[in-house]
């Protein structure tokens, strides 16, 4: 499956994680990873199918607390991912960031 990764910077602030993952709800998340870098910066970085990146960068844009959202164009053409570490869940086999 194709993906792409959208690079989300956003003002982190009380709510800001739950109102992303509900504006993400509706979409075929296959990775996403929440960083804050300081009280007044944060980053997302959301990979989706690829088919699934323009709806999903233009839904992330109109939230209230993200500031920019970036499409990595280099994101198509590598199979691994995010460039996320992954570790593999124990109980299921399961991979996930």
């Amino acid at each position: 499956m194709e993906h792409a990764r959208l690079n989300v910077t956003l003002r982190p602030g009380p709510g800001t994680l739950a109102r992303l993952a509900a504006t993400l709800n509706n979409h075929h998340v296959l990775d996403l990873a929440y960083t804050i870098s300081s009280p007044a910066s944060a980053t997302a970085v959301v990979r989706v199918p690829r088919s699934d990146a323009p709806r999903a960068q233009h839904k992330l844009s109109r939230l209230i607390d993200v500031i920019d959202v970036l499409l990595d164009p280099a994101s198509a053409s590598t199979p691994e991912g995010p460039g996320l570490p992954t570790t593999q869940h124990s109980a299921t086999g399961a991979a996930r960031p």
